[in-house]
C-alpha cells in the first residue's frame, strides 16, 4: 500500500491544493495518523490546516538539500500539530519559490539531492499511516524532490485540453526518475477535479482521456460545487466546512476507490458521517464517533 503519497501536476489551477487537504482530513476521521507536508510557497494548504496557530516557517534548505540527523530533530525544527486531530503538518514557507536554485546547487557537487526529502521524512515512516505531500505545479526540481519522495503519485486535471501535456510530461518525469534516482514509485492514476459532470464538453474529454490513458483514469471524479470555495475561503475541510454535500462524497468515494481504508477505519469514518445521515431522514445504528475535526495533533 502507497504510504507516502504526492499530489503533483505540471498545470496549476486543478484543485491539487484542495484536494490533498480532503484527503489527508478524510484518512485522519477515519482514524488514521496523518502527516501533511506543504511544498507549495502559495501556503494555501498551511492556511487550512494550522490557520491561528503558531508555527515558523522551516528551512526548507536543510529538509531538502541536508541529511537530519533523527527524528527528534524533525519534530523539533519541522513538523507542527494542526488544528485537525490526527494530522500534524510540516508548513510552506515563501523561500520555496527560490529553492531550486539551492537544490540545483548541492546537485552540481554530486549529492543525492532528490532522494534527501525521502531519507529525512523515512525517519519519521512508522509514527504516520499516511504522509501527504502537496507541490507547486510544474515540472521543476523541488517537484522532482518530491517525486522521489513518494510511493505514489495522484494527479488531479481538468476537463480541458490544456492537461494533456502535463499529464505526459508527468509520466515521462516519474519514468525518469525511477531510473536515474532508483526510487520506487508508482503513478496512481489521475482524476478530474471541479467539473461539471453533467456537460458535453466534460463527457467529450473524459472519454477521449479513457481512450488514450485508460489504465491510469481513476474511476471517481469530484463535481464542482460553491460550497468547494466556500469551504477555502473559511480554511477548513470539505468534511467541516460541508458535510452533507456530494462533492465531499465524492472525495470520499475516491479515497475509497483507491483502497485507501481498511474495513475498521471505514466504520470510524461512517460513524463520522451517521449525523448527517439522520437529519437526511435516515436513523443512526449507533452513536457518532467523536469529532474529528477537533484540536490537537498526533505525535508526541
Amino acid at each position: 500500500m502507497n504510504k507516502f503519497i504526492g499530489f503533483i501536476t505540471e498545470k496549476g489551477g486543478v484543485s491539487k491544493t484542495m484536494s490533498s487537504v480532503n484527503f489527508a482530513h478524510i484518512l485522519a476521521v477515519s482514524g488514521y495518523r496523518v502527516l501533511f507536508i506543504d511544498l507549495d510557497a502559495q501556503m494555501n494548504a498551511t492556511d487550512m490546516l494550522m490557520m491561528g496557530t503558531e508555527y515558523e516557517c522551516p528551512c526548507y534548505t536543510e529538509l531538502l538539500c541536508r541529511r537530519v540527523k533523527d527524528a527528534d530533530s524533525l519534530y523539533t525544527e519541522f513538523i507542527y500539530e494542526s488544528n485537525f486531530e490526527l494530522i500534524d503538518c510540516i508548513p510552506g514557507s515563501p523561500i520555496l519559490k527560490d529553492i531550486i536554485y539551492d537544490i540545483h546547487s548541492e546537485s552540481q557537487k554530486g549529492f543525492s539531492v532528490f532522494t534527501c526529502l525521502r531519507q529525512n521524512i523515512g525517519l519519521v515512516r512508522d509514527d504516520y499511516d499516511y504522509v501527504m505531500i502537496d507541490t507547486n505545479p510544474g515540472d521543476t526540481t523541488l517537484t522532482r524532490c518530491a517525486i522521489c519522495a513518494c510511493d505514489g503519485v495522484l494527479s488531479p486535471i481538468k476537463a480541458d485540453n490544456f492537461s494533456f501535456s502535463g499529464v505526459t510530461g508527468l509520466l515521462q518525469t516519474i519514468i525518469g526518475l525511477k531510473q536515474s534516482c532508483n526510487v520506487s514509485v508508482e503513478f496512481m492514476g489521475m482524476f478530474f477535479a471541479d467539473v461539471n459532470v453533467s456537460s458535453s464538453g466534460y463527457k467529450r474529454v473524459k472519454e477521449w482521456y479513457e481512450e488514450n490513458y485508460g489504465e491510469y483514469i481513476l474511476p471517481v471524479s469530484i463535481r464542482h460545487s460553491v460550497q468547494v470555495s466556500d469551504s477555502t475561503l473559511r480554511y477548513l475541510p470539505l468534511l467541516v466546512a460541508c458535510r452533507r454535500h456530494g462533492t465531499t462524497d465524492d472525495y470520499i468515494r475516491l479515497v475509497r476507490s483507491l483502497g485507501l481504508i481498511d474495513d475498521a477505519h471505514d466504520k470510524r469514518l461512517e460513524r463520522y458521517l451517521l449525523p448527517r445521515r439522520a437529519k437526511s431522514g435516515q436513523v443512526p445504528s449507533e452513536a457518532p464517533a467523536d469529532n474529528a475535526a477537533g484540536q490537537g495533533g498526533s505525535h508526541g
